[in-house]
């Protein structure tokens, strides 16, 4: 199951991780996890040329894979828009495969 934490204070997010594997379908094949991989490497993509210092951005591949994303500028209204429309992406995903993707969500 691929599982996403998201950590914000009030209506701006600070940190966003993804972890593990959907699972959906063979390797390759496995069309939950390619779409949240596309969203998660345009996120990583968007936030490294446009906001480059307003965040700490990691990409670990393979069995392990991780992606996070720490907030250093949370008043930055780019990352902002950028961290919501990856959040409302996922969401979708998950609103039709909850069987392979959760998101949880804190307020900190």
């Amino acid at each position: 199951m691929i599982k996403v934490s998201v950590s914000y204070r009030g209506s701006s997010i600070l940190h966003l991780s993804i972890t593990g594997h959907a699972m959906s379908a063979k390797r390759g094949q496995d069309l939950v996890c390619a779409s949240v991989s596309s969203i998660a490497t345009g996120a990583l993509n968007a936030l490294d040329l446009m906001v480059s210092k307003a965040c700490d951005l990691t990409l670990v591949k393979g069995e392990d894979a991780l992606i996070e994303i720490k907030v250093l500028e949370n008043g930055n209204h780019d990352v902002q828009v950028i961290l919501q429309t990856v959040l409302a992406q996922l969401e979708t995903i998950e609103n039709q495969y909850s069987k392979y993707i959760h998101i949880a969500k804190q307020e900190v």
